[in-house]
C-alpha cells in the first residue's frame, strides 16, 4: 500500500520503486490516525485525510483533518459543547448511535471526560449505566447521577430538584440523555432557572427543549422558584 500518482492511497503502484507504510497513532480521544511516511524518508510522514467531506476517498497531505479509524465523526461524545466553559457542558451520551441503550462508558470515554476536566455528569437517558461501568466512573473520580426520562416526555418537580442537587456542589459537570437535544436542553434549563435566570418559551427551545410538555414543565418550575423567592424562610422549601 502506498502513493498512487494522483496522491491517492492506492494499494499498489508498480512505477514507484519505493517502499512505503503506514503509521497508526492511537488518539486520546479514540480512535486511530494513519500517516503514510513520504518519498520513502522514515522520519517525514504525511497525514492520510479524505479527498474532501462529500468523498469517501483518501490522499495524502502535509496536514489533513484527521480521518482515524472510527464510525462516529466526533468520537465518543458527539455533540460536546460547553454551555459554561469550564464548568457545565452538554453532549449526546457516549457512543449514541441512535437509541439511548448505545450508551456506554470504558477506558476511552473516561479518558475523554477527563481531557476536558469532567469530574460529574448528569444523565436523563432512559437506560441507566451498569455497576460495572458505574465503578469505573467512581474509579476516575467522576460521580454519576441518573434521572431517568424517555425521549419527548418531561421529569417531575422533585426530579428538576435532583437535577440541581448533583450540580450545584459538583466540580465541571456534563448533562446528556440519548442524542443531546430534548431531555438535556430541560435539564439545562433548569440548572439557568435555579441559577435566577430568566427564561421564557424561546429561551427553552433554544436550548433544544421541543415538547410541549417539557416546556409546561420548566414554566411551572419558573412559577416555583419565583414563588420562592418571596418566602421569608427560603431554606425550608427549596432544594439545597
Amino acid at each position: 500500500m502506498g502513493r498512487g500518482r494522483d496522491n491517492k492511497l492506492k494499494c499498489y503502484d508498480p512505477n514507484l520503486f519505493l517502499w512505503e507504510w503506514l503509521t497508526f497513532t492511537r488518539l486520546s480521544l479514540g480512535g486511530y490516525s494513519i500517516k503514510v511516511n513520504l518519498d520513502g524518508s522514515q522520519d517525514k510522514l504525511g497525514q492520510i485525510e479524505r479527498v474532501d467531506s462529500n468523498s469517501p476517498h483518501l490522499k495524502i497531505g502535509e496536514v489533513g483533518t484527521q480521518f482515524g479509524l472510527h464510525k462516529i465523526k466526533n468520537p465518543v461524545f458527539r455533540r460536546f459543547e460547553w454551555v459554561i466553559p469550564g464548568r457545565l457542558a452538554r453532549s449526546s451520551a457516549p457512543y449514541y448511535n441512535g437509541e439511548d441503550a448505545d450508551e456506554a462508558i470504558n477506558e476511552t470515554s473516561i479518558e475523554f471526560l477527563k481531557n476536558y476536566g469532567v469530574k460529574n455528569i448528569i444523565s436523563l437517558n432512559s437506560v441507566e449505566l451498569s455497576p460495572r461501568q458505574r465503578g469505573w466512573l467512581r474509579t476516575a473520580k467522576i460521580s454519576y447521577s441518573h434521572i431517568k426520562a424517555v425521549e419527548c416526555t418531561t421529569v417531575t418537580q422533585e426530579q428538576f430538584d435532583q437535577i440541581w442537587n448533583a450540580y450545584n456542589e459538583a466540580g465541571v459537570t456534563v448533562v446528556y440523555c440519548g442524542y443531546g437535544d430534548g431531555r438535556t436542553g430541560m435539564a439545562i434549563s433548569a440548572i439557568q432557572l435555579f441559577q435566577g435566570r430568566v427564561l421564557e418559551d424561546n429561551d427553552f427551545r433554544a436550548n433544544g427543549v421541543q415538547c410541549s410538555s417539557q416546556l409546561a414543565a420548566l414554566n411551572a418550575l419558573s412559577d416555583r422558584i419565583n414563588r420562592w423567592v418571596s418566602l421569608p424562610d427560603k431554606a425550608s422549601h427549596f432544594p439545597s
